[in-house]
This record gives structure tokens, sequence and C-alpha cells, in this order.
């Protein structure tokens, strides 16, 4: 069914909560948002519908290879995607969660996004913005990614979003500009010794403050690693 794209701006009350009600219900029908977080835009859908995934990819230009990062607002939700997630690894994340540190953790088998390049992985983080908060609840999870099509340039604000992705996106929450100034750093958890892919907003030295013996990837990115990240540069 055709569906007509709604903005929301959310400098004022009323069209704030009107749009976050119709984000939510976007969501809850299989379409595809645009939100703001603490580090730029976001494409989200639902991530435990798996038309909905395919969705993000197909309005991505993107194939099925290509990593999401799932967004999660409570915790308590790592015990769905990802493997052995314990109460010492939960204390560790809160030492940077909400904020802009994304983990890549080995995932729980037949997950709807767990077809990338290197399998059984999930790319994990907590926002730290209350749009983000209040759409997901305690119970939901988005899979999410940069707010530009392949080959295009990372758009900051809701007009060059919109302007490239048109109605294949259902709600847009306009927050004005966001300029991806300060990244989320990425830490691979799913390997023998924690690595940082990549270095943004969370040092490698307050990491390491929490994680032991942290290996910062230093070589150049290419191939099919370089997707890996470029991909999830928004977020």
């Amino acid at each position: 069914m055709f569906v007509t794209a709604r903005v929301f701006s959310l400098s004022h009350q009323i069209p704030r909560e009107n749009g976050i009600k119709a984000a939510k219900e976007a969501l809850a029908a299989g379409r595809a948002i645009c939100i703001p977080t603490d580090t730029s835009y976001a494409i989200s859908v639902r991530a435990m519908d798996e038309k909905a995934i395919n969705l993000l990819w197909k309005i991505k230009s993107q194939t099925p290879k290509t990593p999401l990062t799932i967004f999660v607002s409570n915790i308590s939700l790592l015990h769905k995607i990802c493997a052995g997630i314990t109460d010492e690894s939960k204390n560790k994340l809160l030492n940077f969660w909400p904020g802009s540190l994304t983990i890549i953790n080995k995932g729980l088998n037949n997950l709807l996004w767990n077809k990338g390049i290197v399998p059984n992985v999930v790319s994990v983080r907590m926002p730290l913005h209350p749009v983000v908060t209040e759409i997901l609840g305690e119970e939901e999870m988005v899979a999410t990614s940069s707010p530009n099509k392949v080959g295009q340039a990372l758009a900051t604000s809701i007009n060059d979003i919109k302007a490239q992705f048109g109605n294949d996106i259902s709600v847009y929450l306009d927050a004005g500009i966001i300029n991806p100034n300060s990244l989320s750093s990425i830490l691979d958890l799913s390997t023998e010794l924690p690595v940082l892919v990549r270095e943004g907003s969370v040092s490698l030295e307050e990491i390491s403050k929490v994680y032991e013996n942290v290996v910062k990837e230093i070589e150049e990115l290419t191939g099919n690693k370089e997707q890996n990240t470029s991909n999830q540069s928004g977020n």
C-alpha cells in the first residue's frame, strides 16, 4: 500500500508527540522511519520483522550481506540477539551506554539481520537520545543504517534525506542539522581480544579502562572490512 511520507518537527511539543506516535505506528506496520540519534540521523525498521529488514536493504540499495546496527534502549534485550551475554559483560557496557559506543558481538543463530559478510555476529548500540528512547521503550529493537543510499553523501538534514528516499520512508522526525562530527566508536567483542575497529567519540583510553588488552585496528581497511565500517558510519 502506498503511503505518503510525513515530516514532523521535534522543536515543538505537539508535532513532537504526534511524530513519535506516528513513528511507532509506522514501525509496527513494517515501514521505515528516519530518526535522530546522538551521532547522526538513522534509517530504521523493526528489527524482528523480516519483511521490514528486507525493505531497509531495498530502499538503501544494498544487499542482504550489508551489516546493520541494532538499536536497543534496554540492556536486558541483549540476550535476545547476542550470544554469551553475562552480568559482567552488561556491567562493562553500562560504562558507555547509553552513548556512542557500538559493539560487535557474537550473535544468536537465525537472526534476521545476521546475513553479513562475517556470519554469526551482530552490531548493537544504545544511543543517548530521548527520541530513540521514547520510540523504543522497554521492548522494541530497530535495525538501522546510515541516512544515505549507496554511493550518495551522508545526509545531515531531513530535507536532504527526504530528497534521497522520498516516500520509501514513511515518517521523518526533524531535529534540524546533525553533523556527524563525532561518530560512534566500534568495538569488536566477537574475537579473542577486543578490537577497536573505529575510534570515534569514545577514545581508546576510555575503553581500555573497562576492557583489558584492547587492540586498535590500525591497518588500512579494504574490501569487505571497509564496507562493514562505512555502512555503520552514520550510527
